[in-house]
Protein backbone atom coordinates (compact mmCIF):
# COMPACT_ATOMS: atom_id res chain seq x y z
CA UNK A 1 0.00 0.00 0.00
CA UNK A 2 1.42 3.31 -0.96
CA UNK A 3 -0.15 5.61 1.63
CA UNK A 4 -0.60 3.00 4.22
CA UNK A 5 -4.41 4.28 4.81
CA UNK A 6 -7.42 4.16 3.07
CA UNK A 7 -10.25 5.28 5.34
CA UNK A 8 -13.21 7.18 4.42
CA UNK A 9 -16.36 8.04 6.76
CA UNK A 10 -19.69 9.70 5.80
CA UNK A 11 -21.97 10.79 8.46
CA UNK A 12 -25.20 11.39 7.26
CA UNK A 13 -28.65 13.37 8.91
CA UNK A 14 -30.84 10.53 10.63
CA UNK A 15 -33.20 9.18 8.07
CA UNK A 16 -35.51 6.10 7.65
CA UNK A 17 -32.85 3.57 6.00
CA UNK A 18 -34.95 0.69 6.12
CA UNK A 19 -38.53 1.68 5.59
CA UNK A 20 -39.42 -0.92 3.25
CA UNK A 21 -37.97 -3.89 4.87
CA UNK A 22 -38.36 -5.85 8.37
CA UNK A 23 -34.97 -6.81 8.46
CA UNK A 24 -32.80 -6.30 11.30
CA UNK A 25 -29.62 -4.09 10.72
CA UNK A 26 -27.25 -7.06 11.11
CA UNK A 27 -28.69 -8.72 8.10
CA UNK A 28 -28.73 -5.51 6.37
CA UNK A 29 -24.96 -5.11 6.72
CA UNK A 30 -24.69 -8.81 5.60
CA UNK A 31 -26.16 -8.68 2.35
CA UNK A 32 -24.31 -5.23 1.49
CA UNK A 33 -21.15 -7.47 2.19
CA UNK A 34 -22.39 -10.08 0.43
CA UNK A 35 -23.44 -7.88 -2.65
CA UNK A 36 -19.57 -6.10 -2.64
CA UNK A 37 -18.69 -9.13 -2.69
CA UNK A 38 -19.04 -10.50 -5.54
CA UNK A 39 -18.15 -6.79 -7.20
CA UNK A 40 -22.01 -5.83 -7.75
CA UNK A 41 -20.95 -2.05 -5.50
CA UNK A 42 -23.33 -0.07 -6.94
CA UNK A 43 -26.17 -2.27 -6.04
CA UNK A 44 -24.90 -2.63 -3.13
CA UNK A 45 -25.07 0.87 -2.01
CA UNK A 46 -28.63 1.10 -3.81
CA UNK A 47 -29.69 -2.03 -1.86
CA UNK A 48 -29.02 -0.68 1.56
CA UNK A 49 -30.03 2.57 0.79
CA UNK A 50 -33.60 1.63 0.00
CA UNK A 51 -36.12 3.93 1.42
CA UNK A 52 -33.87 6.15 2.39
CA UNK A 53 -33.51 10.05 1.39
CA UNK A 54 -29.84 9.86 1.37
CA UNK A 55 -29.74 9.50 -2.71
CA UNK A 56 -31.64 12.78 -3.14
CA UNK A 57 -30.83 14.66 -0.37
CA UNK A 58 -26.43 13.69 -0.50
CA UNK A 59 -26.22 12.54 -4.20
CA UNK A 60 -22.84 13.38 -3.87
CA UNK A 61 -21.52 11.52 -0.52
CA UNK A 62 -23.33 8.90 -2.05
CA UNK A 63 -21.41 8.70 -5.39
CA UNK A 64 -18.12 9.88 -3.10
CA UNK A 65 -18.81 7.02 -1.33
CA UNK A 66 -19.29 4.62 -4.58
CA UNK A 67 -16.06 5.60 -5.88
CA UNK A 68 -13.93 5.59 -3.23
CA UNK A 69 -15.29 1.26 -2.45
CA UNK A 70 -14.98 1.13 -6.57
CA UNK A 71 -11.37 2.60 -6.90
CA UNK A 72 -10.05 1.59 -3.45
CA UNK A 73 -11.40 -2.38 -3.52
CA UNK A 74 -8.67 -3.11 -6.17
CA UNK A 75 -6.00 -1.95 -4.14
CA UNK A 76 -6.39 -5.24 -1.73
CA UNK A 77 -6.80 -7.82 -4.55
CA UNK A 78 -9.96 -10.18 -4.91
CA UNK A 79 -12.80 -9.99 -2.02
CA UNK A 80 -13.04 -13.38 -0.55
CA UNK A 81 -15.44 -13.03 1.57
CA UNK A 82 -16.32 -11.09 5.08
CA UNK A 83 -15.99 -12.35 8.70
CA UNK A 84 -18.38 -10.69 11.96
CA UNK A 85 -16.36 -9.16 14.44
CA UNK A 86 -18.85 -7.08 16.79
CA UNK A 87 -22.21 -5.72 17.62
CA UNK A 88 -21.93 -3.06 20.23
CA UNK A 89 -25.16 -1.81 21.70
CA UNK A 90 -23.27 1.96 22.63
CA UNK A 91 -27.26 2.56 23.87
CA UNK A 92 -30.71 1.56 23.72
CA UNK A 93 -31.01 3.69 20.23
CA UNK A 94 -27.19 2.90 19.03
CA UNK A 95 -25.48 -0.10 17.32
CA UNK A 96 -22.32 -0.39 16.00
CA UNK A 97 -21.67 -3.41 13.50
CA UNK A 98 -17.73 -3.93 12.95
CA UNK A 99 -17.49 -6.23 9.94
CA UNK A 100 -13.72 -6.82 7.80
CA UNK A 101 -14.11 -7.92 4.14
CA UNK A 102 -11.21 -10.89 3.69
CA UNK A 103 -9.25 -9.72 0.77
CA UNK A 104 -6.24 -11.55 -0.78
CA UNK A 105 -3.62 -8.84 0.72
CA UNK A 106 -5.38 -7.77 3.71
CA UNK A 107 -9.01 -7.24 5.61
CA UNK A 108 -10.61 -3.88 4.98
CA UNK A 109 -12.68 -2.61 8.54
CA UNK A 110 -15.91 -1.79 7.51
CA UNK A 111 -18.16 -0.25 10.75
CA UNK A 112 -21.77 0.47 10.49
CA UNK A 113 -23.72 2.62 13.06
CA UNK A 114 -27.36 2.36 13.28
CA UNK A 115 -29.59 4.60 15.20
CA UNK A 116 -33.36 4.46 16.49
CA UNK A 117 -34.92 7.23 17.43
CA UNK A 118 -38.63 5.39 17.39
CA UNK A 119 -39.39 2.45 15.80
CA UNK A 120 -37.36 1.58 13.02
CA UNK A 121 -33.52 1.59 12.36
CA UNK A 122 -31.54 3.96 10.55
CA UNK A 123 -27.97 4.14 9.30
CA UNK A 124 -26.66 7.27 10.26
CA UNK A 125 -22.76 6.38 9.54
CA UNK A 126 -20.62 3.72 7.40
CA UNK A 127 -17.27 3.93 7.85
CA UNK A 128 -14.09 1.49 6.12
CA UNK A 129 -10.01 1.44 6.72
CA UNK A 130 -7.13 -0.68 6.81
CA UNK A 131 -5.85 0.98 9.78
CA UNK A 132 -6.76 -2.21 12.88
CA UNK A 133 -5.53 0.53 15.19
CA UNK A 134 -8.13 2.95 14.85
CA UNK A 135 -10.47 -0.27 16.20
CA UNK A 136 -11.77 -1.42 19.36
CA UNK A 137 -14.88 -0.84 21.21
CA UNK A 138 -16.70 2.36 21.50
CA UNK A 139 -18.36 1.97 25.25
Amino acid sequence: MKSGLFLLALFFIPVTVFAQSPASPKAMVETFLSTVQKGNINPAFDQLFVGSTIPTDKPQALAALKQQTLGGLPLYGKVLGYEFVLEEQLSESVVRYLYFLKSEKMPIAWEFYFYKPKSQWVLVNIMFNDQFNLLGTKK
